[in-house]
């Protein structure tokens, strides 16, 4: 049998954006799950109480809009004043669509950018100057297998806001490693959350024929990796954008 760990994150706090469910939700439940106490955000307030109702304990939940700057803020600030401290950022939530380059419209650009890049400067920024006093923290974002390789399903803005990602992790582990902070990404590709609503059945399988494991990812596959990024155990990897793909891509 595999070990579990149990206590990665005993006395740690954690932010997880778009936790209401997905990967967000799945990674919130097992930062509790190996004792951490969690702050998750999201702009679905239905199913972010289910899964506060999930999760329990020490858990609280904040309706947060990533693209205005004031309620990340506003959020940041209420978790020191909940907790004390912010040990933990999960940038986790984002937008996906799919659609060809003339049908990506300037409405769908400006919203792909502002969530999926605007939203991760806005938080990794409101937390910096909490884990620089504590001279600790990790921040682990989101990209994608577009970011790296580019993709021609969905809308182009998608691609180029997950290679902002990138970029923007880089950035952020140079900067923030001489205060004890390390930064990090992962770089996921089929993976079976709602954003991939419109994939069928068919589509599902002839994707899987070509990943090498012979499989889709899921949430527990995404929570896994972010966990290790976001514990002690990776206090010597910072800037890395690791892939998890199944091997479908490799660089």
């Amino acid at each position: 049998m595999t070990a579990r760990f149990t206590e990665r994150f005993v006395g740690k706090v954690a932010i997880v954006t778009g936790a209401a469910q997905g990967m967000g939700k799945q990674v919130a439940l097992d930062l509790t799950s190996e004792g951490a106490r969690v702050v998750i955000c999201d702009i679905l307030p239905d199913l972010l109480e289910e899964t506060r109702k999930e999760i329990g304990g020490e858990c609280l939940a904040l309706i947060c809009d990533v693209t205005d700057r004031k309620q990340i803020d506003d959020m940041v600030q209420k978790t020191v004043d909940a907790f004390g401290r912010i040990d933990i950022l999960i940038n986790n939530a984002g937008l996906l669509t799919p659609g060809t380059i003339e049908g990506t419209t300037d409405e769908l650009i400006d919203r792909t950018l502002n969530i999926n890049v605007k939203g991760v400067l806005y938080a990794i920024r409101a937390v910096t100057p909490i884990m620089k006093k504590q001279k600790y923290g990790k921040i682990v974002n989101v990209s994608s297998i577009t970011g790296k390789a580019g993709d021609n399903k969905t809308t182009f803005a998608y691609g180029a806001s997950k290679g902002a990602v990138i970029s923007l992790t880089r950035s952020t582990a140079r900067a923030l490693g001489p205060f004890g902070i390390t930064a990090n990404a992962i770089a996921p590709h089929a993976v079976m959350t709602s954003l991939m609503h419109y994939w069928d059945g068919e589509k599902k399988r002839s994707v899987a024929e070509k990943i090498p494991v012979r499989r889709l990812g899921t949430v527990q596959d995404m929570s896994s990796l972010m966990l290790f990024l976001a514990s002690d155990e990776a206090s010597y990897i910072t800037g890395e954008t690791v892939n998890i793909n199944g091997g479908y891509y490799m660089d």
